[in-house]
């Protein structure tokens, strides 16, 4: 219960500040949620779903620079409409971008990131994979690798590569409507992880229909 109080805490000062409008305050909130680690090689790079390209064409450059130790990528992306999932899609995106079929892995399961990480465990534990490089935008960069690293525990070494080219741009954030709804967006997502996740149910096996 304290520990929910201070992070309730923590928001409401965080959005008070947001009302304020000072700039190098709100740049610094902003910053907290990207996360880069220095790019080395993994056994396979793993690109999350969201956003229209940005994504899939950062996990093709760094799989074509040879970043993939095991000449493999994992779109993770669940159902999305009728027959189609956002792996899918991702896979035939990759293919128009030069990556051959056979080098994609579709985990087509999940609907959040902390299914993302699940179901991708699975899959990265039946190939005997043991490390990452995990592709999301800048802004989605800390959340996932939090939610990612927790999962996969020291099983998995994971690398966050966020996209290097995004249409979110983090100066002077606040004076945009799309950029503003997505900082807000992904604090809330946040807060909520911080506040209820648990380690047992961030373990436990995604149920499948």
């Amino acid at each position: 219960m304290f520990r929910c109080f201070k992070v309730l805490i923590a928001f409401i000062i965080f959005v008070a500040l947001l009302y304020a409008g000072h700039g190098f305050i709100l740049e610094k909130a902003v910053g907290y949620l990207y996360y880069k680690d220095e790019l080395k090689p993994a056994d396979v790079i793993v690109v999350l779903a969201g956003e229209e390209t940005e994504r899939v064409e950062y996990g093709a450059k760094l799989f074509k620079e040879g970043w993939a130790r095991k000449d493999k990528v994992i779109m993770a992306g669940g159902p999305l409409v009728w027959k189609y999932s956002w792996a899918s899609l991702m896979q035939e995106h990759a293919v128009s971008l030069g990556i051959p079929k056979n080098a994609i892995l579709l985990e087509d399961k999940s609907r959040t990131t902390e299914e993302d990480a699940r179901v991708t465990k699975e899959i990265m534990n039946r190939h005997g994979y043991k490390s990452c490089i995990l592709v999301t935008s800048p802004y989605h960069s800390r959340r996932a690798l939090r939610i990612f690293a927790k999962i996969m525990g020291d099983e998995i070494k994971i690398i966050s590569a966020p996209s290097e080219e995004s249409w979110f741009k983090f100066d002077e954030w606040w004076k945009r409507k799309r950029d503003r709804a997505r900082v807000l967006d992904e604090y809330s997502k946040f807060i909520w992880l911080l506040m209820f996740d648990s380690k047992d149910d961030l373990k436990a096996p995604l149920n499948k229909t």
